[in-house]
């Protein structure tokens, strides 16, 4: 077992890696009622395709994740919800790109609440007719996306930036794909993936590690480590797929979605925590709103409330996204583009401190949300370190960093445009 007390923040760590190969977190809180619990496999939409033990290849269709997200809800004696609910305890789950979690709140029976999510989540029931209920189900979340401005705006985004990462996939897939679906499928899928050894279990509230700890080694130490394939990606060239994507939606504004691919994917974690920090910070230094280039691009009516950027990092990619809402097209691109392309002479030590300090504010903002706390430490695991750590990486980035970032992803570098415009009466 691993044991860090981190004096800094004022918290206590506890890490176990189980016989049965599940890793397992424990962030005490003593002084508070609430327990949170998330269950996290190792598997999320652009997790395709594998190689197993015996050198087969498996490939699986678009959305499958997502689906067995939606099937594990299924069970024979009922509504897994309301058998949370009946004991004071609400549980829910979410596929993202690159993992699957199931988590519950309770402030009542910790150990019954987690039993329910390891019951449901490792007894799986794959039957033909909720398969194919699922799938008109899916299918009109499917559709759902489909009329939305914002998802249109942010997928159209990523199938311009890639050309074969399947991160330019909608995480639920599309029609086509989800009707190749079947129960062997989710069977060889579930079989592979969803191995205690592909899992990792954070908990947070006042829980005892040793009973933590003992409880899930009596239930599930006789469970075998099956664990045993590799995880296959394509190449993905450098550079972007489409420099322009236009379309028409029924919207009241005109929406833009600029985007900047990643130039350096490193394979060094420390790498890509530092590179997701720093282009966020960049991003931040500017178009914060309590910076002046915010403002002139607001006070010119270029950019609304809704204007937003954030920067996306993971193992294998990364993408900057700058969103806004104009009737100013053009004007509105083209303020951007200039004040990305121009940035070099204003860059200055003052407005780092000031975002930096910024970010150590958010960062200790973060502990204090126990879903927030718990999906920042799967993501850091993920990336081979500790979130109650990253304290230290942020404390140590440095403007040149900031400068080198800069030059990497955003000075002069190819622009993806996606435009959505007013459907004409």
């Amino acid at each position: 077992m691993i044991y860090n007390k981190f004096e800094e923040i004022e918290e206590e760590y506890y890490e176990k890696e189980l016989k049965s190969g599940l890793n397992v977190v424990l962030i005490p809180r003593e002084k508070f009622n609430k327990k949170h619990a998330i269950l996290s496999v190792d598997v999320g939409s652009v997790d395709l395709k594998l190689k197993d033990e015996n050198e087969r290849i498996h490939q699986y269709p678009k959305g499958i994740a997502h689906f067995m997200e939606h099937m594990l809800f299924e069970n024979r004696e009922g509504s897994i919800i309301d058998k949370f609910s009946q004991i004071g305890s609400s549980v829910n789950a979410y596929t993202g790109f690159n993992n699957t979690n199931y988590y519950f709140n309770t402030t009542n029976d910790f150990f019954k609440s987690l039993q329910y999510l390891f019951d449901f989540v490792m007894h799986p029931h794959f039957d033909k007719k909720k398969i194919e209920h699922e799938k008109s189900v899916i299918n009109q979340e499917i559709n759902m996306y489909q009329d939305s401005p914002n998802w249109q705006s942010f997928f159209q985004l990523l199938q311009s930036l890639y050309f074969e990462y399947p991160i330019k996939y909608n995480i639920a897939g599309s029609a086509k794909s989800i009707d190749k679906i079947n129960k062997k499928l989710l069977e060889d899928f579930f079989d592979k993936y969803y191995d205690l050894s592909n899992m990792r279990l954070v908990v947070i509230g006042n829980v005892n590690h040793e009973k933590l700890f003992n409880w899930l080694e009596n239930n599930f130490s006789q469970i075998d480590n099956n664990n045993n394939f590799e995880k296959i990606y394509p190449n993905e060239p450098k550079g972007i797929k489409l420099k322009e994507k236009d379309l028409a939606m029924s919207i009241s504004r005109p929406i833009i979605s600029l985007g900047y691919k990643e130039n350096r994917c490193f394979k060094d974690d420390r790498k890509i925590i530092e590179q997701d920090m720093t282009t966020n910070m960049i991003l931040e230094m500017l178009f914060g709103k309590s910076n002046e280039y915010y403002h002139e691009l607001y006070n010119k009516n270029l950019i609304d409330e809704n204007f937003s950027f954030n920067y996306m990092r993971e193992k294998n990619t990364g993408f900057a996204k700058i969103y806004a809402e104009t009737t100013s097209i053009n004007d509105t691109i083209e303020g951007i583009t200039k004040i990305l392309n121009t940035w070099e002479n204003e860059i200055n030590l003052k407005d780092f401190e000031v975002v930096k300090n910024k970010y150590i504010g958010r960062y200790f903002r973060s502990l204090n949300s126990f879903e927030t706390l718990s999906s920042q430490i799967i993501k850091y695991i993920n990336l081979g370190h500790n979130y109650l750590d990253i304290i230290k990486i942020i404390k140590q980035i440095k403007l040149d960093d900031i400068i080198e970032q800069y030059h990497n992803i955003f000075k002069n570098q190819e622009q993806v445009k996606v435009i959505i415009r007013k459907i004409s009466n």
